[in-house]
């Protein structure tokens, strides 16, 4: 038997509405995947000048300084100097932190302690995330007004240089409590 074609058989429609459809659909729900998608960066500072001194033979902290954070009260530092607590208050201004007066108490009192670098930091529960990272940031280095006054003469290079951390290293000891 024979098979014979016919003209007509040669040629024929695709159907393309399924495939339409698909990407009717998948288009708009990528466009949407992608409208929500956040990036959060928090800013590490760089590497600092320090003195050769500072490297050779760095001081022992004969202090200890810790923050304490309250939404209520504010901010309170507290220097535990071989013993002897003082504290120092930052209330809010109008329900609000004092980020300028938490700024101003930590050059207060690195510059009595110079040789703290490290900051013990204990929020209360109710603290958001944000507000921490604002607090830590803030408390780090010196804002921009103040990182002349702390420049001093490196002798290994016999150069000016300055430093413009407070509290570089800052640890949480308590969250939530």
């Amino acid at each position: 038997m024979s098979y014979h074609r016919r003209a007509g058989d040669a040629t024929f429609e695709l159907n393309l509405a399924p495939f339409l459809d698909i990407i009717v659909s998948i288009v708009p729900m990528l466009l949407l995947s992608i409208a929500f998608v956040q990036i959060k960066m928090i800013e590490a500072p760089t590497p600092q000048v320090v003195t050769q001194d500072q490297v050779k033979a760095p001081p022992k902290p004969e202090a200890t300084l810790t923050l304490h954070v309250s939404k209520k009260t504010g901010f309170q530092f507290e220097v535990d100097d071989s013993g002897k607590k003082q504290n120092t208050n930052v209330n809010n201004v109008t329900g609000q932190f004092d980020m300028d007066g938490l700024v101003t108490s930590a050059i207060a009192i690195k510059t009595k302690y110079p040789q703290i670098t490290k900051l013990q930091l204990a929020p209360d529960s109710d603290i958001a995330f944000d507000d921490l990272v604002k607090i830590m940031d803030r408390v780090r280095e010196k804002p921009q007004s103040q990182r002349a006054a702390a420049s001093f003469t490196d002798k290994a290079v016999d150069a000016k240089a300055e430093n413009r951390q407070l509290f570089p290293d800052i640890v949480f000891s308590s969250v939530g409590g």
